[in-house]
């Protein structure tokens, strides 16, 4: 959490547009966006210690999964190419679409649900 006791979020895009449209979709979180250069995103993600993580390029998402499995880190993968919503949880990727694209709504949910469900989320 940060220091406002907010859930910090932490989004690594090529695609400028996704970080803003995530920052206004999730009023409950402070949001960071981060450009996506190619660069390794182990050593951003063990400095930041974000809650959950959303990035928008095959590389990064793969990338993250090492970190992802080690500190329970949530990282949704929204593809605005293919138009998925995916999520990397328990060691694996599942499909969190809704149909609908990558909508910032469906990703708020996502992430929501990821940070926040009660018991653990559902699987």
């Amino acid at each position: 959490m940060s220091e406002a006791g907010r859930p910090l979020v932490a989004v690594v895009c090529s695609v400028p547009l996704l970080g803003e449209a995530v920052e206004s979709a999730l009023d409950f979180a402070e949001v960071r966006a981060f450009a996506e250069r190619g660069g390794e995103i182990d050593g951003l993600l063990r400095w930041l210690m974000p809650d959950a993580l959303v990035v928008d390029s095959d590389r990064t998402a793969e990338g993250a999964t090492a970190y992802a499995a080690a500190h329970e880190l949530p990282v949704v993968h929204v593809s605005v190419r293919d138009r998925t919503l995916r999520v990397y949880r328990f060691g694996e990727w599942e499909d969190a679409g809704n149909g609908d694209g990558p909508t910032p709504e469906a990703i708020r949910n996502v992430i929501a649900g990821s940070l926040f469900a009660r018991g653990g989320p559902v699987r």
